[in-house]
């Protein structure tokens, strides 16, 4: 093999080299921006509305009487969420495993309530911060899970205001479930789509001046 030859080899492998790295640090910042978006498109709406609690968890839009219009979990460390999966007695489906690692749960626009790792105690908590914890997965599932309900379907949230609840199936795809009937009302694409079409949805209400009253 000549000069010329291994110099072309060796260039080659650089170039290889460096699409690989291109593409891991692309892919890296996709798994770290996956679902920052919300934290960030919540902040933008709401502003200066919010209010941070000795749990990390955020508030957003006071509604007054101690009420507010979103909240924002703390993420879960790996640790955590493998607990859940041992109490749950089922693997989380790989994007909301993700979801987790941002958020331990959600409730956005009085839309939608999607669950996390419940509480270990109580002890020690404010009302306030007891009130906004993340509701428990496996209560979730408890909720809505029938005999009928197909083992693959993985339950994570609910609405009171849609009567829906909502699954993860086999193609990650988020299914919306008519609580009575247990039919599938609409199909999502996939988990972050799903959040983007709730946020555009609660967005709309907020200029209309749409809000909801729960007794």
């Amino acid at each position: 093999m000549n000069l010329c030859a291994v110099c072309l080899i060796l260039q080659t492998n650089q170039d290889i080299l460096r699409i690989t790295s291109n593409n891991m640090f692309t892919l890296l910042m996709k798994v770290i921006f996956m679902f920052e978006f919300l934290s960030r498109e919540l902040s933008e709406l709401y502003g200066k509305d919010k209010k941070k609690l000795r749990t990390q968890t955020v508030l957003y839009g006071h509604l007054g009487e101690g009420r507010w219009h979103t909240h924002l979990q703390p993420p879960l460390s790996f640790v955590d969420i493998n607990m859940v999966e041992e109490d749950l007695k089922q693997e989380i489906p790989a994007e909301y495993k993700k979801f987790l690692t941002f958020y331990n749960g959600c409730y956005l626009f009085d839309l939608l309530r999607v669950a996390g790792k419940g509480a270990d105690t109580y002890k020690g908590l404010s009302i306030e911060e007891q009130v906004h914890l993340a509701f428990d997965l496996k209560t979730m599932d408890n909720l809505y899970r029938r005999k009928r309900t197909p083992k693959n379907h993985f339950i994570f949230a609910d609405s009171i205001v849609k009567n829906s609840y909502y699954v993860i199936d086999t193609d990650e795809k988020i299914l919306e479930i008519d609580f009575k009937t247990k039919k599938i009302i609409k199909s999502h694409e996939d988990l972050k789509i799903f959040f983007y079409e709730i946020l555009f949805e609660g967005k709309e209400n907020l200029a209309k001046g749409i809000f909801y009253e729960f007794e």
